[in-house]
This record gives structure tokens, sequence and C-alpha cells, in this order.
């Protein structure tokens, strides 16, 4: 009995672990045919993007105190809909951010699937710790997600732009120095869907 028990455990472990490997797979060829077809359209296009400037860019300039010019520049990327209707819907596909605080940029990448759900984000983040106190490196995030729940994560790190990243951690389960970062993005990800959604309502209302 106990051994049945066990290989079946064993059995559905290497389900999971098959489901995981095809959703990452997944994820890297939609990122890589979205990304392939941004750069394609960039360049001399006037419209900087998208062949039809199918998409949304957001500029936000302002003066904060103690870190001088701040810019935030976000990109957001949509489909449409397979409806029987003169304008169908969108919903959002792909997301970039681009911000400063003082002399230190930022950059993300959001990635969406047809349901509206976030499956990947890549963040750059120069100036981090992960105890929000000791010493800050540059750090680079990936996390891959399927359903909600997060399927792998890859982190890494470097002094300084002169070095190579080093890898300080794969896998499906985050330590707990990194679990609020993972939050706060996949917060931030909401936000920006939810950002769409606002200007998608003043924008391409059609019901038609």
């Amino acid at each position: 009995m106990r051994k049945t028990v066990f290989m079946l455990l064993c059995f559905l472990a290497s389900m999971q672990l098959v489901r995981a490997q095809d959703a990452l797979e997944s994820i890297r060829q939609r990122y890589a045919s979205i990304k392939k077809y941004i750069e394609t359209h960039q360049g001399n296009n006037p419209y900087d993007g998208a062949e039809w400037g199918e998409f949304y860019h957001l500029q936000g300039q302002q003066m904060l105190p103690g870190s001088g010019g701040h810019k935030d520049d976000i990109y957001m990327y949509w489909d449409e809909r397979e409806e029987e209707k003169i304008y169908p819907s969108h919903y959002l596909i792909f997301a970039t951010r681009k911000y400063n605080y003082a002399a230190i940029s930022y950059y993300e990448e959001y990635l969406y699937d047809e349901n509206g759900e976030l499956v990947f984000a890549y963040i750059h983040n120069p100036s981090w710790s992960s105890d929000g106190e000791g010493e800050q490196k540059e750090y680079e995030f990936r996390f891959y997600l399927r359903k909600g729940r997060l399927i792998e994560a890859i982190i890494k790190s470097r002094d300084n732009e002169q070095q190579a990243y080093k890898e300080l951690y794969k896998g499906p389960k985050l330590a707990t120095s990194y679990i609020n970062v993972f939050e706060e993005y996949i917060h931030q990800a909401e936000k920006l869907k939810r950002m769409f959604t606002e200007i998608e309502e003043v924008t391409y209302d059609y019901d038609e």
C-alpha cells in the first residue's frame, strides 16, 4: 500500500514538473514573439512601437524632493479579441515601464496571456538590497507564473556594470528575502492592467 501511494505521489510530482516546463516554454515563445514584433516596427517608423500605433504610450514628468527630475515612460501593447463586432475589444498583452530616481534608471516588463493574467515579469533594479538596509547591488528578476502562481523565479545580481551577472536563485519557491519584491511587482502589473482598462474606457469604448 505504501509503495503504491509513493509511486502515485512520484507520478503526480513528475506530471506537475512536465506541466511547469511546458508552461515555461510557452511563455518564452510568447515573449520572444512579442519582442520581435515590437523591434520589427521600431526605428524609422513614426509610430515608434507598432505598425499602426496600436499601443498606449504614457509619459509623466515631475520634480521630486531630494532626487530632482523624475520621468516615467510606459508602453502598453494590446491584441484584439475574436468577436463578431466592427470594433472588437482589446486586451493587454505586454507592458513596459522605464523610470528614474535621480540618476538611477529602472526598467520593467510585464507579459500577460489572452485572459489578462500575468505570466511573466522582468525587472531590472540597479539599486536594491535583499534586506532593504544592506549593500545595494544591481539586480535582474525574472518571474514566471501559471494561473496566478509562481512556477519559476530567476534572480541575478552584480556589483557594477563591468561585472557579469551571478545567478543567486532559480526555482519555484522564493526565499523570504525575495517575497516582498515579488509581491511589489505583481501589484505593479495589476496597476498597469487597471490603467489600461481605464484608458480603454475613454479612448476605445465602442459597443458596435
